[in-house]
């Protein structure tokens, strides 16, 4: 699917069955990667916000084709200021760190330095503008990573409870689980 057919399909008005339908178009046509990642940063929102969609989507089900966009995803991070796209790249953050990721994104993990997405997702984590969801998701990704950047586990333990008298009650829900994850790291 080309790219302005895709921005088309991103950009229609059956809202109710938008999801399914994206769903579908994955399954059944070649979608570009790269062109998703670009649209992800479309102006209008709704649009960018899709694509995102699109994107982890594709992480989840279709690891073999997503892995090697995984350094895209790391290095326009930051890059990414829609809330609402924010939110489904940092879910795909977490999950590509999680313990149980599919193991070609757990090679791709060892063999990267997150240093710099560390720096963003802390950024993101202490941004009061940012969604609460994408707050939990890169409280989530640290907390995977903690293992292996062991400074990690002190910093996030102290934001979160800074964070836990001013978050919602999702964020407490979410910094409970963390917590007792960093405790199991010796």
């Amino acid at each position: 699917m080309d790219r302005q057919s895709l921005i088309a399909l991103l950009d229609t008005a059956d809202k109710t069955h938008l999801v399914a339908h994206c769903t579908a178009v994955l399954k059944d046509q070649e979608v570009s990667i790269p062109d998703l990642f670009d649209i992800s940063f479309h102006k209008r929102k709704e649009i960018a916000f899709r694509a995102a969609w699109m994107l982890e989507y594709l992480m989840v089900h279709e690891p073999e084709r997503f892995a090697p966009h995984v350094k895209t995803l790391l290095e326009h991070l930051a890059e990414q200021q829609n809330h609402s796209a924010m939110r489904h790249y940092t879910k795909m953050v977490a999950l590509l760190t999680a313990k149980n990721a599919h193991p070609l994104y757990l090679e791709l993990v060892e063999a990267t330095d997150f240093e710099p997405v560390i720096d963003v997702l802390f950024t993101r984590f202490v941004t009061p503008e940012v969604l609460v969801a994408s707050k939990v998701h890169c409280m989530q990704a640290l907390a995977n990573l903690a293992p292996r950047y062991r400074w990690i586990k002190d910093d996030l333990m102290e934001t979160i409870d800074y964070l836990t008298d001013i978050e919602s009650i999702a964020f407490f829900a979410r910094a409970k689980q963390v917590r007792l994850q960093l405790k199991k790291i010796i």
